[in-house]
């Protein structure tokens, strides 16, 4: 459908982390789903900040099998907050600086504090929840104050992506992820699926299960698949 998503798997993303800092160049990990794509058609800010971004994940196993339909090259794939957890790795084992942005308040500071007590050696040098009343400025302002070299943000799809298409070019930090509702994971506040739904790729299932604001991801479901195997008709590519 015209939203580029790159072939990458675990390792790919791990051995670039160390290159992008070497050479002082920008990381973007962003997450691509069927509802990003869909959302990408008529958001134009989100289109291109997928276009722009380094890595484009494909976070959704709709994508992965309609690769397949398609005889494309997407073979698996890669979870948004597996990546996270890669990245919070990578920072400490390097003594990385991260900051937060994003959630609830409440689950923001509980994210904060069990990052800082899961990963120790990283520094955990700042946290501004979604609801805060700073503007862009001052929160960058902020974020290049405290040396940032990690920044994830957590507002959900568009906000998020479209937060750091205005905001990136400023920011002094290395490492950027979009990472949706992931602090409410690492807060506690929610749990992951159970191994069984994430080993059979059913863990969108579980998730909209659980949470009925999700329901609607559901329906989106056939509607990207649809759209995006006609795409693949008139256009011969994949």
């Amino acid at each position: 459908m015209d939203v580029p998503v790159d072939i990458l798997n675990m390792s790919d993303i791990k051995k670039d982390m160390l290159n992008f800092f070497e050479t002082n160049q920008k990381m973007t990990l962003t997450s691509v789903n069927p509802q990003i794509i869909l959302m990408a058609e008529t958001n134009g800010t989100v289109k291109h900040f997928i276009e722009q971004s380094t890595h484009r994940i494909a976070d959704g196993i709709g994508l992965v099998k309609v690769s397949k339909w398609t005889k494309g090259d997407i073979k698996e794939r890669v979870a948004g907050i597996e990546v996270m957890e890669e990245v919070l790795l990578f920072a400490n084992a390097h003594q990385k600086n991260v900051f937060l942005l994003g959630a609830a308040p409440e689950v923001a500071q509980k994210a904060a504090e069990n990052i800082q007590h899961k990963y120790p050696n990283l520094n955990l040098v700042g946290w501004i929840d979604g609801y805060t009343e700073l503007s862009d400025h001052d929160i960058v302002a902020k974020m290049n104050q405290e040396k940032a070299d990690i920044v994830f943000v957590a507002m959900g799809s568009p906000k998020q992506e479209e937060w750091l298409e205005r905001n990136m070019p400023k920011i002094q930090a290395t490492i950027f992820q979009t990472v949706g509702g992931s602090l409410d994971v690492m807060s506690g506040s929610v749990k992951r699926a159970p191994s069984f739904f994430i080993k059979t790729n059913l863990e969108w299932l579980y998730r909209s299960c659980s949470n009925p604001k999700r329901f609607y991801r559901m329906i989106q479901i056939p509607i990207f698949v649809f759209k995006s195997l006609s795409w693949h008709r008139k256009n011969g590519k994949h």
